[in-house]
């Protein structure tokens, strides 16, 4: 294995999903892989679109926009985008475009899982993986769930206390 390939390897072992892969692993995996260049304002993925592959950034940058036109994050090289939506069949919730020039190992989902029905102790990696980021992603939401109600109760504390204060002044009036 040269450099190049050493270091592939070492980017898919860090992301979540593929978090466990041995060496071997991640060569069964590369075989299924196409890489592609994306040009600097070129959309991606598609708001709503079917979530019928995944990418890995290995050079450049991508935003991810949400549907008002806002920019929700960066992704950097090492980082995957449409993971969840690929093994969820959720459509895809953000566009990604390039923000610059930029190229990206692309796993199709149906050479994916067809890869995984036939390597039983991957697909169990990839499932056990997929659940702990659901998880995480579950715990966070709550987390900020709670933090929004808190500053519900908050708010309405506020706004009690100012009507107050506005109906004493009213009754300061008579």
């Amino acid at each position: 294995m040269n450099e190049k390939q050493y270091m592939l390897v070492k980017v898919i072992q860090k992301i979540e999903i593929f978090r466990n892969f041995d060496v071997s692993d991640v060569q069964r995996l590369l075989r299924v892989c196409n890489f592609s260049n994306f040009k600097q304002d070129e959309h991606i993925y598609v708001f709503g679109e079917s979530s019928n592959e995944m990418l890995i950034l290995l050079k450049g940058s991508l935003r991810v926009m949400g549907e008002a036109g806002d920019e929700l994050a960066r992704i950097k090289p090492g980082m995957p985008v449409g993971e969840m939506g690929l093994f969820t069949g959720q459509p895809r919730s953000a566009d990604i475009i390039a923000h610059e020039n930029s190229t990206a190992i692309v796993l199709n989902g149906v050479e994916l899982k067809a890869l995984l029905s036939g390597a039983i102790n991957m697909h169990v990696k990839v499932l056990y993986n997929v659940i702990a980021v659901l998880c995480s992603r579950v715990s966070d939401a709550n987390a900020l769930t709670e933090t929004q109600s808190r500053l519900n109760r908050d708010l309405e504390k506020k706004l009690q206390e100012s009507e107050d204060d506005y109906d004493d002044d009213d009754d300061d009036d008579e």
